[in-house]
């Protein structure tokens, strides 16, 4: 099978989390994210006091995509919103998909430091409304993890590549893969820096961290 055959392959439906203090506003979300059938889980997240403890359980999930509403403090004062849980959720996964609901069009938009990822409940049609926002976290959803799938057979590619055939080229693109890994699923699966720094000498130890590496990569995307 070429890589471009496996690339292709269709990938398991994703698992999301929808973080929302209102407990109608998650269960309306979860019918029209159920009735949309794109998603195999759909985890609906009240908001803790704590944001960085709510950080690590909603990474704990191991969910695709996060989507929240953007005012978190109607049911009891919190000392943050969605944009904030959102860039909070960011500094540990980079690029991650991320979407924010709102009924606060103008607030959230000059908040953001992405305007794509708001998404305005003040529509005319929401049913419509709903069916657009779900496409367009399975595409993004999708493109993040081919990226990640494409980046991760390079890597594989390049450690499979006879040490003394490896040139400098090969190795900065190693430590540049690696990096672009850690930033996007996690920094506990990156190559230790010592490793890298080591790289030029091709020590063995360097394939045993790669394999830990591609290992818990594969086990992250539910391989």
């Amino acid at each position: 099978m070429t890589r471009k055959e496996t690339l292709d392959e269709p990938l398991p439906r994703p698992s999301i989390a929808y973080v929302d203090e209102m407990q109608d506003e998650r269960d309306n979300f979860y019918g029209d994210a159920y009735e949309s059938n794109l998603f195999e889980k759909i985890h609906l997240v009240h908001p803790k006091p704590n944001l960085n403890e709510l950080v690590n359980d909603l990474i704990e999930l191991r969910i695709d995509a996060l989507v929240t509403d953007f005012n978190l403090s109607e049911a009891a004062p919190l000392s943050y919103n969605g944009e904030q849980l959102v860039s909070a959720f960011l500094a540990a996964r980079s690029d991650f998909p991320c979407f924010i609901r709102t009924s606060f069009d103008d607030a959230a938009l000059h908040s953001s430091d992405d305007v794509n990822r708001v998404y305005s409940k003040n529509v005319a049609n929401e049913e419509i409304a709903g069916r657009n926002l779900f496409k367009r976290i399975a595409l993004q959803i999708e493109h993040h993890r081919r990226r990640s799938k494409e980046w991760q057979d390079e890597l594989q590619s390049l450690l499979e590549k006879d040490p003394a055939q490896r040139t400098i080229a090969d190795v900065d693109r190693i430590v540049e893969l690696d990096s672009k890994i850690e930033a996007s699923l996690a920094k506990d699966m990156a190559i230790s820096e010592r490793v890298k720094k080591g790289l030029f000498d091709k020590e063995s130890k360097l394939i045993e961290e790669t394999e830990r590496l591609i290992a818990e990569i594969k086990n992250a995307l539910g391989e």
